[in-house]
């Protein structure tokens, strides 16, 4: 869809204690920084405020929601993989760094960062990108890579509604094989294609800024991942159930 508007709901403890405070103005000026790097208005929105209890404030939590306009329905592009065979590509980079991630809250119950940079500009590039490509009709699924990592955007690309698929993967991370899957750097987006559509999406790519690799292809049953010289996989079933 093309981005038209925003609305938001901001989540925070008491205001006048002054570090509650700094996270409400802070979240306020990047909504409005992101807001203006997009063109995006914000149209409405809520706040609630003295989420607290005696163990503390909860985590400041701003939340964005947007409308955007499909012109064509045919654009409609869900997440799913489609097809053994089909080719599966990254559009962004790998990234690195474990900073604010769920991985580092749920395996250490660390909550600190650095927080993963967003640059507006590759954001736009990359949204851009996919959105051409999809309207050129050679994208079959696409999904970004947020909460998890491009490990959980693969998972949940494999998990089709009418019939689990697996995926076949490969990628030379510059980080360890647990950064490299887990984090949550910005500016990602899994696709795939078809085989006969493989060259001319490279190629359209390869005429712009966007980086972008080539991880492998949709398999039956299975999610296997080779990276930084290691070898993982699962049952996509038994993902599926924990999912």
């Amino acid at each position: 869809a093309r981005p038209l508007a925003v609305t938001d709901n901001l989540n925070f403890g008491n205001p006048y204690k002054p570090e509650n405070f700094w996270q409400l103005r802070e979240a306020v000026e990047g909504i409005a920084e992101a807001c203006r790097a997009f063109g995006t208005p914000v149209t409405g929105g809520n706040v609630s405020l003295y989420n607290e209890s005696p163990a503390g404030a909860v985590d400041p939590t701003p939340t964005v929601a947007m409308v955007g306009l499909i012109d064509n329905e045919r654009h409609i592009t869900t997440q799913w993989f489609k097809q053994i065979g089909d080719v599966i590509i990254l559009i962004g980079e790998i990234g690195g760094g474990l900073g604010a991630s769920r991985f580092l809250k749920v395996r250490e119950g660390k909550k600190h960062g650095p927080v993963p940079r967003l640059n507006f500009k590759r954001e736009l590039a990359v949204q851009n990108a996919v959105l051409d490509l999809i309207r050129a009709g050679l994208v079959r699924s696409a999904h970004d890579c947020s909460e998890g990592g491009v490990a959980v955007a693969l998972a949940e690309s494999c998990f089709n509604r009418e019939t689990l698929l697996g995926a076949e993967i490969s990628f030379d991370g510059q980080s360890s094989l647990v950064e490299s899957l887990f984090n949550e750097s910005q500016s990602r987006i899994i696709i795939s294609c078809k085989v006969q559509d493989e060259e001319r999406l490279l190629s359209e790519l390869a005429n712009g800024t966007v980086p972008h690799a080539r991880l492998g292809t949709v398999i039956p049953d299975e999610l296997r991942i080779e990276a930084a010289n290691e070898k993982l996989s699962w049952r996509i079933a038994e993902l599926h159930d924990l999912w």
